[in-house]
């Protein structure tokens, strides 16, 4: 029935199987609930559904009503649960919040559904073949400079198999793999943790863009020649700069290296897409700092073919805080063939877009 039906089956006092009974019903390798609900294509015990749905919200009240349950029903549950384990899952004051051992279930629980969706992936391909699904995380700015290289030759191994994309920040896409949302993703810099798999596939540098127009109106002739070599940041000071949002993995590079050589920019704009602050530096009416590889756009290229507002990059002197392309899964999990496929193109390809020397088209 219903997750409402049961959970009102387990609480009608003349049920046999009510809740001070519901211990003695079934036992599994899971615990002792005999109730279960499908959650993401697995088994999923209703108690743990609803302590990953209050976990999650941090409110019993909101998960209530997220579950389409009374909150009574709700705090039940997590009642039981605490009561099996002996343990306190949810500090409710000062605010409320996960205990240690309400951290502990809340990523064991993550792992477990992490497992057995990969199992039942498995197993279906072995039944199914070439026919699969599954969901890589990646940031909106370099998804359209690495997926055009790796998704034709993927495509023509596996046609049938439909992969989703998850377009965010770093930071984002960690949570996401540890919460089983996503199966791998490529990050930047990627934090450790006991639960990943972490290849660094390559590294990169960052790059000054700045229009001829701004160059010309601050600079010598002979000082613009000799930037090709490299760029002192102390010396753009006074030129305007659009810049990202602190919290990217990017940006904290940029940051810790402003701030070791006590170089102050005139940030005017702050914006996270790439591709926006390479426009703005085309109108000629700031510069960036930009990682190498997301240089390398149809943008960029016909860029370089323009006679006005054309743009140019360089590097930066001394700048030795690389940006790492990391390509993350989780510990416990064996791929299936086409996820397999995918992850050995990124690395073939990544390497290769890292390689690409644009510096010399531009």
């Amino acid at each position: 029935g219903s997750f409402q039906e049961q959970c009102q089956y387990l609480h009608t006092p003349h049920s046999h199987m009510c809740a001070h009974n519901t211990e003695k019903a079934v036992h599994s390798v899971l615990g002792w609930t005999a109730v279960f609900r499908f959650k993401k294509g697995v088994f999923m015990r209703i108690g743990y559904e609803v302590f990953l749905m209050v976990a999650r919200e941090l409110s019993i009240s909101r998960a209530a009503e997220q579950l389409n349950v009374t909150q009574q029903c709700a705090s039940d549950h997590i009642r039981r649960l605490e009561r099996e384990f002996q343990v306190t899952l949810f500090e409710r004051k000062p605010k409320f919040q996960l205990t240690e051992a309400g951290k502990i279930m809340l990523q064991s629980l993550q792992n477990i559904l992490i497992l057995e969706t990969n199992m039942k992936r498995n197993l279906s391909s072995v039944a199914e073949g070439t026919c699969g699904s599954f969901t890589v995380g990646i940031s909106t700015s370099r998804a359209p400079i690495i997926l055009p290289r790796v998704l034709p030759q993927f495509y023509q191994e596996f046609p049938g198999v439909n992969i989703s994309f998850i377009e965010e920040d770093t930071q984002l896409l960690e949570e996401r793999l540890r919460a089983g949302d996503i199966d791998l993703f490529i990050g930047i810099n990627t934090t450790p943790h006991a639960d990943y798999e972490i290849e660094t596939l390559a590294s990169e540098g960052i790059m000054l863009v700045i229009s001829e127009d701004l160059l010309a109106q601050n600079f010598s002739r002979n000082e613009i020649q000799s930037m090709y070599n490299g760029v002192n940041l102390n010396h753009f000071s006074h030129v305007p700069f659009t810049l990202s949002f602190r919290t990217g993995k990017v940006n904290h590079a940029i940051e810790e290296y402003l701030n070791n050589n006590n170089i102050q920019l005139k940030v005017i704009y702050n914006i996270s897409d790439s591709k926006t602050q390479i426009q703005l530096c085309a109108t000629g009416i700031c510069a960036a700092l930009c990682p190498k590889m997301l240089l390398d756009t149809p943008y960029m290229r016909q860029n370089s073919l323009q006679r006005h507002g054309r743009l140019h990059a360089f590097p930066i002197n001394h700048f030795d805080q690389n940006i790492h392309i990391d390509l993350v899964s989780h510990k416990n999990v064996s791929h299936p063939l086409f996820i397999r496929l995918f992850i050995r193109l990124l690395r073939e390809e990544i390497p290769a877009i890292a390689r690409t020397n644009l510096l010399q088209e531009l």
